[in-house]
């Protein structure tokens, strides 16, 4: 059962991530990003508030006030990174998290990698050049070439120093209440950004979007969020998130070509592997 549903949030994270590429040419990165948190924010207010546990100490603020930061640029820089590639040559990158989640975690946490991690980080990284490879002679150029590519690389560290912020946060505070503060951080964060950037005709445009793809955008969000909390009642938190990075890379593959007719070439399907196999060894040691 744990198992089902684990897969069934990793689905859920895919998903969301096809929806995200299908509204990207519909508003501004920004934009979609604010409706993607502020929809949430309901959800997670009342699980919340059914919760009844609020912020515990003082000390929560200051990781998880940055972790809303780092979290609204992260989704920021999502939308810009699908709007200026395919989705099968960016989302692999987010693999990467992993590798730069071991390199925070040493001064934060004080978690130093073993041999297995290190092995772990080097097939990553190995699959994350394979997959651009194609594009010049040289693997750090191919990187940069596609122009998406720093995007969601600057995505996977954002999130992965996040992650190590609310691990510092949530000894302070419920789960129930630091999902609903940090995406209704986040998401009040880039309201008051693009308030001050005057542009919140963008905002409007993001909510005109069709309804079925906001329904899927919010919709997905939850479902991966909630199914993600249901399984770890069952699995550790390795094997679920070996499942969610899994499933992503090869669901960017498989989607991009199903829904927006990018190509699967024997180069993306090995360092697709190479990430999963590498992200497996990092998450399970």
């Amino acid at each position: 059962m744990g198992f089902t549903i684990g897969l069934a949030a990793a689905l859920c994270w895919a998903a969301l991530d096809v929806v995200r590429k299908a509204l990207s040419d519909k508003a501004s990165p920004t934009a979609l990003a604010v409706v993607l948190l502020i929809g949430q924010v309901p959800f997670l207010g009342l699980w919340a508030t059914l919760d009844r546990t609020w912020v515990l100490e003082d000390a929560y603020w200051i990781p998880a006030v940055a972790s809303m930061a780092m979290n609204a640029l992260a989704n920021v820089l999502f939308m810009r990174s699908l709007q200026l590639s395919p989705m099968s040559r960016t989302v692999p990158f987010l693999a990467l998290s992993p590798v730069f989640g071991a390199l925070v975690a040493i001064p934060l946490l004080r978690e130093v990698p073993g041999l297995l991690h290190l092995a772990g980080i080097g097939l990553v990284v190995v699959g994350a050049l394979a997959l651009n490879s194609d594009l010049s002679e040289s693997w750090w150029r191919s990187v940069f070439k596609e122009k998406g590519a720093p995007h969601m690389i600057a995505v996977a560290f954002l999130w992965s120093g996040s992650v190590a912020l609310d691990k510092l946060a949530l000894p302070h505070a419920s789960p129930a209440s630091h999902a609903f503060l940090l995406t209704a951080g986040s998401g009040l964060i880039l309201v008051a950004w693009i308030g001050f950037r005057r542009e919140l005709g963008d905002l409007r445009a993001a909510w005109r979007a069709p309804r079925p793809l906001i329904a899927g955008l919010i919709g997905f969000g939850i479902a991966a969020l909630a199914l993600q909390m249901f399984a770890l009642a069952w699995l550790w938190v390795a094997v679920v998130e070996t499942l969610k990075r899994g499933i992503g890379v090869l669901g960017s593959i498989a989607f991009g070509r199903l829904f927006f007719a990018e190509p699967i070439t024997e180069r993306k399907l090995l360092a697709g592997g190479l990430m999963v196999a590498g992200t497996a060894l990092l998450t399970l040691t």
